[in-house]
C-alpha cells in the first residue's frame, strides 16, 4: 500500500524543518522514503525522516548536506576508534576513508548513504560502518606489523653475521628470542622509525615530513630508537641467558651497528 499524499506531506514538512537550509523536492522525498523505507504507512511514520531527508541530498551532490553529515556524524569514528583501542593513525585511515564508503558508489558496493533506510539514526548507521572499518584496518594493522617485526628481526640479526652466528651456536634459540621480545617490546613509535629506516629505506627528509617535524627532530627520533631497542635487548638476555656483560654488550654494538649504518646512509 503506497503512503497517502497527507502523510508523505506531513513527513516532508517534518524533514525540512529539521533542515531548511536543504532542498529535496516533495515527490523525490516521497519516492526515496519508500524505495529505502518501504510502503508501509506504519514503518514510514517511524523513520528518521529527517536523516533520510538529508541522506537524499547528499546523495544529489549538495555540498551542504555533505558538510553536515561530515561535522555532525564523523565524530563516530573517534567514538569506535577508542571502544576498539584503536591507534591515532588508524582513526584517521578511516576517518579519511568515511567519505568514499558514505557518498560514493562503486562497483559492487552501493553508497552508505543511498542505502541507509532510516530505521534507525543516522549516527548509529555510520558508527557500525566505521566499525566495520576499524575492525579491517585494525586486522589489517596487525598482520603488516607481523611481517615487519620479521623484516626487522632479519634485517638486525643477519645469519651471516659472524658474532651473532657464535652466539646462536653457543645458547641455540635463546638469543633470537631475546631479540625478537625486545622487538615486540619497544614503543609503537621506536618500531615505526625503525621500520621506515631499515626495511622502507625511507630517507630522514621523508621521515620527517611524514611526522611534520625538522630532519634533524627525525634524526634523533631514529637514534632514540636505536638506543631504545639497545636497552631492551640487554634486558632480555640478562633475563633469559648466563651471558657476561661484555658478551651482552658486544651482541648489542652488533645489532645497533646495523642501525647506525642505515642512519648515516638516510642521512647522506
Amino acid at each position: 500500500m503506497a503512503p497517502g499524499e497527507a502523510l508523505v506531506a506531513e513527513l516532508h514538512a517534518k524533514a525540512r524543518e529539521a533542515y531548511p537550509e536543504l532542498t529535496v523536492d516533495e515527490a523525490t522525498f516521497a519516492a526515496e522514503l519508500v524505495r529505502r523505507a518501504g510502503p508501509d504507512p506504519a514503518q514510514l511514520a517511524k523513520a528518521r525522516v529527517d536523516h533520510v531527508y538529508l541522506a537524499i541530498a547528499c546523495m544529489a551532490g549538495d555540498t551542504r548536506a555533505v558538510a553536515k553529515v561530515e561535522a555532525e556524524f564523523f565524530g563516530e569514528v573517534e567514538w569506535s576508534a577508542r571502544r576498539l583501542r584503536a591507534t591515532r593513525d588508524q582513526a584517521d585511515e578511516v576517518r579519511g576513508q568515511l567519505g568514499r564508503l558514505l557518498f560514493v558508489s562503486e562497483p559492487g558496493r552501493e553508497a552508505g548513504l543511498a542505502s541507509y533506510s532510516g530505521r534507525g539514526d543516522l549516527g548509529s548507521y555510520i558508527r557500525v560502518i566505521a566499525t566495520r572499518e576499524l575492525v579491517r584496518v585494525i586486522s589489517k594493522g596487525r598482520r603488516e606489523v607481523a611481517v615487519a617485526e620479521s623484516a626487522l628481526f632479519d634485517q638486525l640479526s643477519p645469519a651471516s653475521e659472524p658474532g651473532l652466528r657464535y652466539l646462536r651456536e653457543r645458547y641455540r634459540g635463546d638469543v633470537d628470542t631475546a631479540l625478537r621480545a625486545a622487538l615486540a617490546g619497544l614503543s609503537e613509535e621506536s618500531r615505526a622509525y625503525l621500520r621506515y629506516s631499515l626495511i622502507d629505506g625511507w630517507n630522514i627528509d621523508r621521515i620527517a615530513e611524514l611526522y611534520g617535524i625538522h630532519r634533524s627532530t627525525a634524526a634523533r627520533r631514529v637514534s632514540a630508537a636505536r638506543d631504545e631497542l639497545g636497552d631492551a635487548i640487554r634486558t632480555e638476555l640478562a633475563a633469559r641467558l648466563d651471558v657476561s656483560t661484555d658478551e651482552v654488550d658486544s651482541y648489542v654494538r652488533m645489532v645497533q651497528s646495523r642501525v647506525d649504518v642505515s642512519l648515516a646512509r638516510l642521512l647522506g
